[in-house]
């Protein structure tokens, strides 16, 4: 008869079997085997820690769209692969399994026989422990172990079937500070099942212990290992330490959770791997080392090769570096004194690791050092963004440098090339007013260009335009552009045909594009011809109004070969003043460009008609934002 029909337990499948706490905990316990065995399998395939072949795992599942746990049982099963089961888990073989179907046929047979066991006792009539409890004589062996433990610990009192088999155990007392996993404590467990509270005792191998401790009276100490167990369908774990003894009338258990340790110990392991610090210790009277994973890892060598003193130390680092650990060794011996050191450590290929090293020594009561402490960092990827950022701040200098004498030559070549307001020649029948403004950053300045000549014919030329980008090369070629018209000039052809020649010439010279007004004036007929190359339209002030001239603009200098320029007339009046501009006066970033020469005109609006009082009025009421662009005006009023 099997357990189960002796305590009358429901067969599987029934409306009275356990409840699920038991399956979710069998899962639990299951997967994470699983996930132990393949992390451990992983590690030593790859060569790499176990903590890192966790993520390998996790990645992989990821990859493969997978849980966890069913990566892991396919990396399990790779084959050539054989694994003992975690220290603290149920072993699901007495021998080992030859193919998958029997490893698996096995581990549930041996599943099945827990169930039964568990379901056994949950169904287990419990109507006589409160009086088996009060008939427990007085066990001062048992009383003086839960007083003295500073662990939990736990009287357990076994229940046996009639044919003396233990099935059970009873929780006789507690200490004070005894806690399970899910918090419970005393008055939680106290006079309860040890198998209906804490399931993870038999599906462990635990409950096992327990009675071989109980029949042979020999001690018991289980640990660190992970155990798992389940309440109310909810499985927990943990490491966990455990001791059994047997006393007169049963077992006395203590056990220690290590949620804190491990924590501790998660905390440790990220800050030295995040930080690469490792950490080493020199025992001085006994010889013994002790060096931490990263601080091999920053030393290139294994935690068997490390250093068995530290003047062994001057061996690993780079050869041009051990005057410095010669010297901080002579700092540490002598005058006992804490050391901070930079030295290399040489890699292959000629590289280098950089290591930021802190040693001190430890002295005893009589002056004496005992033991060296080292902590070390590993700042390679420090010092090899150092370097990059001072080679970069290098280059970004020299490109400082040159950008400085570019401007520099920019403004000289403007000012050689324009000439000051007060200079331009008068011309026949024209009263002429000039602005023109330089960036105030070096850097901002532009193509800004005006030219004026008097034609042999008697007429006047004047045109105004800008050359597209910044700096020197802007300023060279508005030189080009400027001085290019005024030698097409000489021929004498009407602005049309002059800004088709020009256009031809920007494009021949240089990829630049730019923009341009070309008038000419007949002082005779008092008549003005212009043509526009892709800029803004003249402004006439007639009367009073003041109004943009008619005319589409041809497209800018450059930008298309061989086109004809249209070129416009309008008769003129005395007293009429025809202003010129560049973008800087009336371009805003944001605002339309349309909206400026509306705003423009709407300033010189019933203005005087004297030229210089035009042009210093449109600067003073449009403000053009001298830090952005160069800013150029040309006026001119017929006599």
């Amino acid at each position: 008869m099997t357990a189960g029909d002796e305590a009358g337990v429901p067969p599987e499948g029934s409306p009275d079997a356990p409840d699920a706490g038991f399956a979710e905990l069998r899962g639990a316990v299951r997967g994470r085997a699983l996930i132990a065995e393949a992390r451990a399998a992983l590690a030593a395939r790859l060569g790499v820690p176990t903590g890192e072949a966790l993520q390998h795992l996790i990645w992989l599942a990821r990859d493969m769209d997978l849980e966890l746990a069913d990566a892991a049982a396919l990396v399990t099963k790779a084959p050539g692969e054989e694994s003992e089961a975690p220290e603290g888990t149920v072993a699901a073989v007495a021998r080992p399994a030859t193919t998958d179907e029997e490893r698996a046929r096995l581990t549930e047979d041996a599943e099945a026989e827990r169930a039964r066991i568990l379901r056994s006792v949950s169904q287990a009539d419990t109507d006589h422990d409160a009086a088996t409890l009060k008939e427990l004589p007085d066990d001062p062996e048992a009383r003086v172990l839960l007083t003295a433990s500073l662990d939990s610990a736990a009287h357990l009192v076994p229940v046996r079937r009639p044919d003396g088999r233990v099935f059970d155990f009873l929780y006789a007392e507690l200490n004070e500070g005894a806690s399970d996993l899910f918090g419970r404590g005393r008055d939680d467990l106290l006079g309860r099942r040890l198998l209906r509270t804490d399931p993870g005792s038999a599906l462990s191998g635990v409950f096992d212990s327990y009675v071989k401790v109980l029949e042979s009276e020999e001690p018991y100490h289980g640990g660190p290992m992970i155990y798992s167990t389940a309440k109310d369908g909810v499985a927990k774990s943990s490491r966990m330490t455990l001791r059994a003894v047997r006393v007169p009338t049963g077992v006395c258990v203590t056990w220690r959770y290590h949620f804190e340790e491990d924590r501790a110990r998660r905390r440790l392991d990220r800050v030295e791997r995040l930080g690469r610090l490792g950490f080493g210790e020199w025992d001085l009277i006994s010889g013994e080392v002790e060096w931490s994973s990263q601080m091999a890892a920053n030393y290139g060598v294994s935690m068997e090769d490390a250093p068995s003193t530290p003047a062994e130390l001057a061996k690993i680092v780079a050869p041009a570096d051990v005057p410095l650990i010669e010297e901080g060794l002579q700092t540490l011996f002598s005058r006992l004194e804490p050391v901070e050191v930079e030295h290399r450590v040489a890699l292959t290929g000629g590289r280098y690791r950089h290591l930021w090293v802190f040693a001190e020594p430890v002295l005893d009561s009589g002056g004496y050092p005992v033991s060296v402490n080292i902590v070390s960092q590993d700042i390679t990827r420090r010092r090899r963004i150092e370097r990059a950022l001072t080679q970069t701040r290098r280059q970004m200098q020299r490109q400082q440098a040159r950008t400085a004498e570019q401007q520099r030559l920019a403004v000289t070549l403007r000012r050689a090339i324009l000439p000051d307001a007060a200079d331009v020649r008068h011309m026949p029948g024209l009263e002429i007013a000039v602005r023109s403004l330089a960036a105030e950053s070096a850097a901002r300045i532009g193509g800004d260009w005006f030219a004026t000549r008097i034609l042999v014919d008697g007429t006047d030329l004047f045109a105004i335009g800008d050359v597209a980008g910044h700096g020197l090369p802007a300023t060279e070629a508005m030189a080009r552009s400027r001085n290019g018209l005024l030698g097409l000039a000489s021929t004498g052809e009407p602005p049309g045909r002059l800004a088709g020649w020009l256009n031809d010439l920007v494009i021949d010279m240089e990829p630049t594009t730019g923009t341009a007004v070309i008038a000419r004036f007949d002082p005779r007929e008092r008549l003005l011809s212009w043509s526009s190359a892709g800029h803004l339209p003249p402004i006439l002030l007639r009367d009073g109004a003041a109004y943009p001239l008619e005319g589409e603009p041809d497209p800018m200098l450059g930008a298309v070969p061989h086109v004809e320029y249209a070129t416009h007339t309008l008769p003129l009046c005395p007293d009429d003043v025809v202003l010129l501009y560049t973008d800087g006066l009336v371009e805003r970033r944001g605002a339309d460009l349309g909206d400026g020469i509306e705003r423009l005109a709407g300033l010189l609006q019933d203005g005087p008609a004297d030229p210089g009082r035009v042009v210093d009025r449109a600067l003073h009421g449009m403000n053009p934002d001298r830090a952005a662009d160069d800013t150029t005006l040309f006026a001119v009023r017929v006599e």
